[in-house]
């Protein structure tokens, strides 16, 4: 059991990895293939599943990133502010 959760761990570490460094397809498909579980490299199709699983995930992985440290009321605060000097930017000296 715990090869299969070392294998998990490595897997997603790879995924993330071949993610951020914009790596095609084939070439994140040949860098999971180094994984093995016992000395026993998964199969091509179990890793393509894998890859296309994370895949359909980028977009709320993407929107987190940029909600990170996000505070709606801070937002919401400027943006008043911000509309407020532009929409009287003629009347302020």
């Amino acid at each position: 059991m715990q090869e299969l959760l070392r294998a998990t761990k490595e897997i997603r570490e790879t995924l993330r990895k071949c993610e951020e460094e914009g790596d095609n397809f084939q070439e994140t498909l040949g860098k999971l293939s180094a994984t093995k579980v016992h000395g026993v490299q998964f199969p091509t199709l179990m890793l393509m599943e894998i890859i296309d699983d994370f895949a359909k995930g980028y977009q709320e992985r993407r929107k987190g990133k940029v909600l990170s440290g996000f505070n709606e009321e801070e937002l919401q605060e400027k943006y008043r502010e911000a509309a407020h000097n532009w929409n009287n930017k003629d009347t302020v000296n």
